[in-house]
């Protein structure tokens, strides 16, 4: 989600085939950019969450699914794979906490 006039980046690979509100998105003249290379990005992505902004988002949000220690990493990575969790909620980023 974004703002009218906003930028939507699709970062790295997702599934092949996506399916996105092409129309709602030119409507609010909404910019899709799609983005694979992460050359020279984490150092100014690092600084930005350090930053402390007020204006940015809450990130933590985009963590939908944790698991705990090696053992679970069979697991994190089946979920990774999969677009919805057995409750059905959409799977965004998936964390092994060590």
């Amino acid at each position: 989600a974004t703002a009218p006039g906003g930028k939507i980046m699709i970062i790295g690979m997702g599934n092949p085939i996506q399916t996105l509100p092409i129309s709602a998105a030119s409507l609010k003249e909404v910019d899709l950019l799609g983005v694979f290379r992460y050359a020279n990005a984490y150092p100014k992505v690092i600084e930005l969450l350090a930053s402390g902004d007020p204006h940015l988002p809450d990130l933590s949000k985009l963590v939908t699914q944790r698991y705990n220690g090696l053992e679970s990493i069979p697991k994190a990575f089946d979920m990774a794979a999969s677009v919805k969790d057995d409750e059905g909620n959409l799977v965004l980023k998936v964390m092994v906490d060590m």
